[in-house]
């Protein structure tokens, strides 16, 4: 991207300098010579916290003056002279870089709202890595803020009092009874449930047999099942075998014997 800053909270609370509330500042920390060139080490920090570091000749930063005067013209600041000779002396490249300190300073204090895509391309952005990190940050918070919501079976339940203890056995005793209610169900299986020891009021169709249900039955079953088992015991050991055939429940074979 191009490293613009969206205008984070660390912008309006800690501007870059003392009079810029611009997303990014600079520090020029070092130089060195490179292919017969002095070349600028400059730190860029964004809003983010990031830091990168640019290495940058004259040149280039002349180049960035150049491309900011269309638009700010006369308001730009003093951009320090070209040096023909003795541009090599310790002495002269401490005194340039201080001067090359102000103007991006200036440039900076300039740009604080509306940056150009000149001055945002000469700036850079942070490395991949930055970006990465910043975003694992994102999410890590994003998931701390989700589990501290999230209930945590691992720990014991904390204890009910009396009062939430018997609202909750209220709730659901009432929630059973209107499942039971509702559902066809043979009055026998209803008979000894003891919802909180109240009577268990019946649909109409199983209350008209309910009571019935409690009586004994009107005939006398006693003498049935007694002859039921007399007569089942006499099927199982009977006093004489059954010599007629016709009284055998399977017919027996015909047994074809050979001759003598």
């Amino acid at each position: 991207g191009s490293g613009r800053c969206s205008g984070c909270s660390i912008c309006s609370t800690n501007p870059m300098s003392a009079d810029s509330s611009n997303p990014f500042s600079v520090k020029f920390v070092g130089n060195v010579l490179l292919e017969g060139h002095t070349t600028y080490i400059i730190k860029v920090t964004n809003c983010d916290g990031d830091t990168w570091n640019l290495q940058k000749r004259y040149r280039e930063i002349r180049e960035l003056h150049d491309d900011l005067r269309p638009r700010h013209q006369d308001a730009l600041p003093a951009f320090p002279g070209k040096r023909l000779f003795g541009n090599q002396d310790p002495a002269f490249i401490a005194s340039r870089q201080a001067g090359l300190q102000q103007y991006m300073e200036g440039v900076l204090l300039l740009e604080s709202y509306n940056q150009s895509p000149a001055l945002l391309h000469f700036l850079g952005g942070p490395p991949r890595q930055h970006g990465e990190r910043n975003q694992a940050k994102i999410n890590q918070t994003i998931l701390d803020n989700m589990q501290s919501r999230l209930l945590n079976l691992a720990l014991p339940p904390a204890p009910l009092d009396e009062t939430e203890l018997s609202q909750r056995l209220k709730k659901y005793g009432q929630a059973m009874r209107l499942h039971v209610l509702s559902q066809p169900v043979d009055p026998i299986h209803l008979r000894t449930p003891g919802f909180d020891s109240e009577p268990l009021p019946l649909c109409s169709t199983n209350a008209d047999h309910f009571e019935a249900l409690k009586n004994p039955c009107a005939n006398n079953d006693g003498k049935v099942l007694n002859q039921l088992l007399d007569n089942l015991q006499e099927a199982m050991k009977p006093d004489h075998l059954h010599a007629d055939p016709e009284q055998l429940i399977v017919a027996f074979p015909e047994v074809t014997l050979p001759p003598t």
